[in-house]
């Protein structure tokens, strides 16, 4: 420990030698009085009043023996059962002895008996937690009397528990909680607080509360500036500018869609797109990753592509020249903030996202504290250092891990703090919410301080040490410590809130609340917002067919007030259609695609969607997409071979992590071999390829189908074999792959002649069938997997000509059935299929 403090004081003062930290300005202070030298105000000095003196170290101790010294009468209240800074120095005994701590051995003890705050319920539940504390040196405080019993208020005296499912259910109640608290019980925004035991829960819950329309306000440390999404942005935007960190594909992407690049994940996909659609037209061959990199770092490469993605990259690209050009020129740090800020042009469209409400403007708000805690550090940085380099200040924030301390005032805004215990101390609240009381982790009785045993320290410095400790009973004392000053806060209400499932378990800490406490109901209540409330009234509405006159009054008031979604001319789906007529005229062919034709009959509604806006791209489509490619053009069974031709064009998928493109890489590795065990067994059992990727055109009355078929293959008994490749799960069904509309699709083509010019050379053919080949998973010891439809016959052509038929009068229809209930949180396009299942006029 001796090595490690002058170690410690030697590069400190190395680093800031014209510093002091509180502790050591405190110390200086006490030094200074005691020899004399003082200003006049504190000479002046007659009374000092200190709260919550159980807290107080020994920087403050020393101060006030200084003090005292020289005649300075102190008043000094505390309780012993609230002390929680023990990790920083404080000791919960200290107000038994505090007259000797400050030199004062006659100090009288006054003991108050009476509680000015709680009523019986809420001082029964206090009570029940500081009698499990172990005693520093005085009990006498415990039990107060309460000076004013309840007032019998249906929402006084309460002692609640919350106990949910999930977080986001117990979030979700607690917020319409605390909503109706003030709206129907006409509660201040800031008499209510929420108390966590720790500083990491905090940011968690604000976001959750902001969801429910709930403004918070937060006094601890927070996260690093570095963590905030805002800083982050400009921070990255720098840190390439000046050269500190080379550009890559992962920098770009983060600079793109991040707060300061104005691009979302869709942009950026066809920015991409678009630039590598160039580089193949110049006869290139670069990945999308590498041109993205030389996009911003050469501002004009990007004149040639006219969208709003490419002017957004191109700004960004300027910005990045700009710093640099401005840090070779010695500009500092503030100066590049400077810069990057106004060239961003967020400061405008975050100003008025934060004067609104919602989620939205709490973000907006995040946003702005945390750049102009930013520039505050900045700014300190360069009066403090005015000679380093900006490279100095980002080393200085990219890589701290503790959130700075901040002299800036805070905001006495009305809204709910949410804090940690030590954010309370000296405040009153009506109703507090004590959260996170999980088993393990609150209380969380892990020893703490085993490598410098900081509490001993303390008793060695002050020649307090008197016998061995029970470290844990220590601990379990201090987590009590911390529980009893939450809860003591409050003086009308507390709600104890916990998760509880199959993997998480409520605290201990609620065997404490007093017997028959309540229970805060967790099931879904009607929103007490107005987006909430407008729904209700729009949904009465349209449910009574518009004859509710006070619901139409009410909903005509919102919409005075511009509340949004109040006024119809807001509402979707009361413009009348744009058309009743059919998709297609009669006599007019109708396009029918034979891997459409399934979808279709499964549900006309998802098949007009999908054929009017398509479908969403995936990286799964890409890789499925590439591997047909690679089959394809495959020249050589051999593994290596098939798995360079697919590993050719992986450059051009996007994927979200590194971790997804090393999972799929492997994933798609599998697929190359598969895909060359099929090849190796074609070639062994004598096989032909007649055709890859053959076209046809068949007409069937009005329906034209058209179709593109992966493999034709002729086998050694003469039957043609159609082969329709998959990537995906492999269906096990034969009744279902016997009735496959795309394959009996391929097989009325080969029927009807209209493979005729892909098999020209082909001099003696038979039907041989047609089959699915799915290289995604093998069976009966092949890594891959056939199913085989037997070749139709005559009559089941037939059939499968009025399939065609009746497909094709539906599609020209106009009218497309679904069915109305869907998973949204299904696989593929589930979600965009349930948004077209909302109704035109919603409650939401």
């Amino acid at each position: 420990v001796a090595d490690f403090q002058t170690e410690y004081l030697q590069i400190l003062g190395e680093l800031r030698p014209d510093q002091l930290d509180a502790a050591e300005l405190a110390a200086a202070a006490a030094r200074s009085i005691d020899a004399g030298i003082m200003p006049e105000t504190v000479a002046r000095l007659r009374l000092i009043l200190v709260d919550d003196v159980q807290d107080a170290t020994q920087s403050t101790v020393s101060l006030l023996r200084a003090l005292a010294a020289r005649g300075v009468r102190i008043i000094a209240f505390g309780d012993p059962d609230v002390a929680v800074t023990s990790f920083r120095g404080g000791e919960a005994d200290l107000v038994s002895r505090f007259g000797h701590a400050v030199g004062v051995e006659d100090m009288v003890t006054l003991r108050l008996s009476r509680s000015h705050r709680q009523s019986p319920n809420l001082l029964a539940l206090t009570g029940a937690i500081t009698s499990r504390i172990g005693t520093a040196a005085t009990v006498g405080h415990r039990n107060p009397a309460p000076a004013t019993m309840s007032d019998g208020a249906e929402d006084s005296d309460r002692v609640v528990t919350a106990v949910a499912a999930t977080p986001a259910r117990l979030w979700s109640a607690l917020a319409w909680h605390l909503r109706r608290r003030h709206l129907l019980h006409g509660l201040a925004w800031n008499t209510m607080a929420i108390v966590v035991r720790s500083g990491a829960q905090v940011p968690q819950i604000a976001r959750a509360l902001a969801l429910s329309d709930v403004p918070t306000r937060t006094v601890s440390g927070g996260i690093p500036l570095r963590d905030e999404v805002a800083v982050r942005g400009i921070l990255t935007m720098i840190d390439v500018g000046i050269g500190r960190t080379a550009l890559t594909a992962a920098l770009a992407t983060e600079l793109l869609v991040g707060p300061f690049g104005g691009l979302d994940r869709l942009s950026l996909r066809r920015l991409r797109l678009a630039l590598r659609t160039e580089e193949l037209a110049g006869g290139g061959n670069r990945p999308a990753d590498v041109l993205l990199v030389e996009a911003l770092e050469a501002p004009g490469r990007l004149a040639t592509i006219d969208h709003r993605a490419a002017r957004a990259a191109a700004k960004v690209a300027e910005t990045l020249a700009d710093v640099s050009s401005a840090s070779s020129r010695g500009a500092s740090v503030e100066e590049l903030l400077w810069l990057v800020w106004e060239r961003s042009s967020r400061a405008g469209v975050w100003r008025d996202q934060a004067l609104g409400s919602g989620v939205l403007a709490a973000e907006a708000n995040r946003s702005l504290d945390g750049i102009l805690a930013l520039f505050t550090a900045a700014k300190r940085f360069v009066e403090r250092e005015p000679g380093s380099p900006a490279s100095a200040f980002l080393s200085a924030v990219l890589d701290a891990e503790v959130a700075e301390d901040t002299l800036s005032p805070q905001a006495a805004e009305d809204s709910v703090l949410v804090t940690t215990p030590v954010g309370v101390l000296g405040r009153e609240c009506d109703t507090v919410i004590v959260a996170g009381l999980q088993d393990g982790a609150w209380p969380n009785l892990r020893l703490r301080g085993s490598l410098l045993s900081p509490e001993l320290l303390v008793r060695a410095a002050t020649g307090t040490v008197d016998g061995p400790i029970d470290a844990r009973k220590a601990v379990l004392a201090d987590e009590l410590r911390m529980f009893a000053l939450a809860v003591s806060r409050a003086s009308r209400e507390v709600i104890l809130a916990a998760v509880a499932n199959d993997d998480e378990s409520a605290s201990v800490f609620f065997s404490l609340a007093p017997e028959g406490s309540e229970q805060l109901p967790v099931q879904t209540q009607p929103p007490l917002t107005l987006r909430g409330l407008v729904g209700r009234i729009r949904r009465t509405l349209t449910s009574a067919g518009g004859s509710d006159a006070s619901a139409a009054a009410n909903l005509a008031y919102l919409a005075e007030q511009n509340i949004p979604g109040a006024h119809p001319r807001e509402w979707h789906g009361l413009r009348e259609s744009s058309t009743t007529g059919p998709l297609y005229l009669e006599g007019e062919p109708v396009p029918v695609s034979p891997s459409k034709l399934g979808a279709f009959e499964e549900s006309p509604m998802d098949w007009f969607i999908e054929s009017v806006s398509g479908t969403r791209s995936s990286t799964a489509m890409g890789i499925g997409t590439i591997v047909h490619w690679a089959m394809e053009t495959a020249s050589d069974p051999d593994v290596e071979a098939v798995w360079s031709a697919i590993e050719s064009r992986w450059g051009e998928l996007v994927f979200e992590s590194p971790w997804l493109a090393e999972q799929q890489l492997r994933a798609a590795r599998k697929l190359a071999v598969a895909v060359s065990e099929y090849l190796g067994d074609f070639v062994r059992e004598k096989k032909s390829l007649v055709a890859a990727e053959g076209r046809f055109t068949l007409d069937v009355d009005r329906a034209k189908l058209n179709g593109s078929i992966d493999r034709v293959e002729l086998s050694p008994d003469g039957g043609i074999v159609i082969v329709d490749l998959k990537t995906g799960k492999p269906e096990t069904s034969q009744a279902v792959i016997d009735e496959y509309p795309q394959l009996a699709a391929y097989q009325l083509a080969y029927s009807s002649g209209a493979l005729d010019d892909v098999l020209e050379g082909v001099p003696d053919h038979h039907a041989g069938g047609a089959k699915l080949v799915y290289v995604r998973e093998g069976v009966r010891g092949k890594s891959y997997r056939e199913g085989m439809q037997a070749p139709l016959t005559p009559e089941q052509l037939e059939q499968f000509r009025e399939r065609i038929r009746q497909a094709s009068i539906g599609m020209a229809l106009g009218i497309y059935p679904g069915s109305r209930d869907i998973d949204p949180y299904g696989m593929g396009d589930a979600a965009v299929r349930a948004l077209h299942r909302i109704r035109a006029v919603t409650s939401d």
